[in-house]
This record gives structure tokens, sequence and C-alpha cells, in this order.
């Protein structure tokens, strides 16, 4: 089975039609729904995606913007074979956080990314991030644009 995580910045994109990722972003889902892929996501990425939005409906001066982003936010969760995952409970296994930061030079939010993927043995990740490189160059996961 493939499995791919989606970065907030691949949703972001692919919902606003103004950004300019919205075509990379869309062909990017696109493909991966195509070639059967299973798509993740996790609390964090939606918090981000919430956040973003909302700012980016507002900058376009967007009228009603809850309801809006209440009806982008239910079009992402209808993506197929989309599944919402969290980090671990075993607290031991969140020490990994700092190991990440240290060793990859990522943002805690970035290495709690990589913490969710490394634990749900996820190995392919959608995003537009340059912070991700020494990951990928490690081959700890791999870019999904390496291989679409």
């Amino acid at each position: 089975m493939k499995k791919c995580y989606l970065d907030s910045n691949i949703l972001i994109a692919f919902k606003d039609e103004e950004s300019s990722f919205h075509q990379k972003a869309s062909q990017t889902l696109e493909r991966l729904i195509k070639e059967s892929y299973k798509l993740f996501i996790s609390s964090l990425v939606l918090d981000e995606f919430l956040f973003q939005t909302k700012n980016i409906l507002r900058q376009h001066k967007k009228k009603k913007t809850d309801e809006r982003l209440f009806l982008v936010f239910r079009q992402v969760l209808k993506l197929p074979d989309l599944y919402l995952i969290n980090p671990p409970v075993e607290k031991k296994k969140h020490l990994k956080i700092v190991k990440f930061i240290t060793e990859f030079s990522l943002r805690p939010r970035d290495a709690y990314h990589l913490l969710i993927m490394e634990e749900n043995k996820i190995g392919y990740f959608a995003t537009f991030d340059n912070d991700f490189k020494k990951v990928f160059k490690k081959e700890k996961i791999k870019d999904i644009f390496s291989v679409i």
C-alpha cells in the first residue's frame, strides 16, 4: 500500500485558486488519488490549514468567511482515501522530536510531522516546504514529487 502524508501547504494551495502553487497542488492530489495512494493528515495539518485558510479568506475580503471556511474544510475532508492520524500516545516516543530538530534542523511542528510519518510507516510526504530537504536527502521519507 502506498501511503503519503500531506502537509498543510498542499491543502491550502489546493483550495486557494489564487495561490501560485494551486495548479501544482491540484495536479499532485489528482495524481495521488489516481495512483491509489492512501492520504494521511494529522490534527496539526488541520490546525495549520484552518488558520492559514481563514487568513487567506480575510485577505481576499471574502464575505461570510466562517461559512466559506466550513465549506472548504468539508471539501478537504471529503478527499478520497484521506485518513486522520495523530502522534503516538506513548510519551517516550515524543523524545524523538528533539533528535529530529537537531539532526534535520527542523522546527518543532515539522519534527512532529516527521514523528507522525515515522510512527505510522508513511514513506512519502507531499510538501512545498524546503525545510525537509535534509530529511529527504537521508531518505528518512521520500519527497512525493520525486516519484510522481
